[in-house]
C-alpha cells in the first residue's frame, strides 16, 4: 500500500494568490502530471514485456502503477486547486491521445535486463526532479507543494531500488558490459529529455515556445537540480570503485547539462 494519500492533502490551505502568476511552476506541475498519470499505458507495456515473470508483473500492477497514478491525480488536484480555470481534463485527452500512438512496446530496449536499466534511469530523472521541485517550492513559501514533491520523490526512488533488483536478475544472463550499460544509459538520458515532455509542453501551452521553455528549465535546473544525486544513481549499475567513480562523476554531471537536464 502506498504510504500517502493524495486525498489527505489539505489542499484548501494553498495561497493561490501568492503563486498563480508564477508561469514555470503551472508548466512544470502541469507536464508532470500528465506523464504520471498515464502510467497505466507504461504498465502495459512492461507487464507484456515481462510476462512469465510473475513477481515483476504483479509488483508493477499493484504497486507501481498505482503510486504513479497517485502521483498524477496529487498534482493534478493541485493545479485545479491553484488554476481553476485551466481545462485539464481537455488538455490532457489531447496529450493522451497523441502520446499512446508513441508508447509502445516497439520502443523498449531488446532485451529485459536493457529494459530495466532504461527504467532505472527515467526513475532517477523523476526522483530527482521532484527533488528539484521540493527546493523550489520551499523557496516560493508553498508547503503543500513541497510535501507532494517529497511524497513522490520518496516514491520514485524506491521505484528505482525495484527496477534495480530486476536489472541484476536479468543481468546475470545478459552480463552487460559497462560499456553497453553506458550506452543505454545516455540513449535514454536523451530520450527522455525530449518526446512526453515536448508533447505535453504543446498541449497545455499551444502558442508558446518549446526552446523558450527549454532555456527556463536549463536556468531552473542550474539553481535547484540535485545533480550530485542524479549522478550517484547513473553510476550505480556501472559498480566503479570509489577512485573511478569519482574522477568520472564530472565527466557525467557535464553531459546531463549538455542535454538540458
Amino acid at each position: 500500500m502506498a504510504s500517502w494519500d493524495y486525498k489527505k492533502i489539505d489542499y484548501n490551505s494553498i495561497e493561490s494568490k501568492k503563486i498563480s502568476e508564477n508561469k514555470i511552476l503551472f508548466q512544470l506541475v502541469t507536464i508532470a502530471s500528465f506523464i504520471e498519470i498515464t502510467s497505466d499505458l507504461y504498465e502495459k507495456n512492461l507487464a507484456e514485456f515481462y510476462t512469465g515473470d510473475i513477481f515483476t508483473v504483479n509488483w508493477l500492477a499493484n504497486t507501481w502503477e498505482p503510486e504513479e497514478i497517485q502521483h498524477g491525480k496529487a498534482l493534478k488536484k493541485y493545479i485545479q486547486t491553484v488554476w481553476p480555470l485551466f481545462d485539464w481534463e481537455n488538455a490532457y485527452n489531447n496529450f493522451r491521445n497523441e502520446y499512446a500512438a508513441l508508447c509502445t512496446i516497439d520502443e523498449f530496449q531488446p532485451t529485459r535486463a536493457r529494459e530495466m536499466l532504461a527504467r532505472m534511469v527515467v526513475e532517477t530523472g523523476t526522483s530527482t526532479f521532484y527533488k528539484a521541485l521540493h527546493r523550489y517550492a520551499e523557496e516560493l513559501g508553498e508547503p503543500i507543494l513541497a510535501k507532494i514533491a517529497t511524497n513522490i520523490s520518496k516514491d520514485e526512488v524506491y521505484h528505482y531500488d525495484m527496477f534495480e533488483e530486476v536489472f541484476k536478475k536479468y543481468n546475470q544472463e545478459e552480463k552487460l558490459s559497462r560499456g553497453d550499460i553506458t550506452k543505454i544509459i545516455y540513449a535514454r538520458l536523451k530520450e527522455a529529455n525530449d518526446e512526453d515532455v515536448s508533447i505535453a509542453f504543446k498541449h497545455i501551452n499551444a502558442d508558446a515556445s518549446y526552446e523558450e521553455f527549454k532555456k527556463e528549465i536549463k536556468h531552473f535546473a542550474k539553481i535547484y537540480y540535485p545533480y550530485n544525486t542524479s549522478v550517484k544513481m547513473l553510476m550505480r549499475p556501472l559498480k566503479l570503485n570509489k577512485y573511478v567513480e569519482k574522477a568520472t562523476a564530472s565527466t557525467i554531471e557535464k553531459a546531463l547539462k549538455v542535454l538540458g537536464i
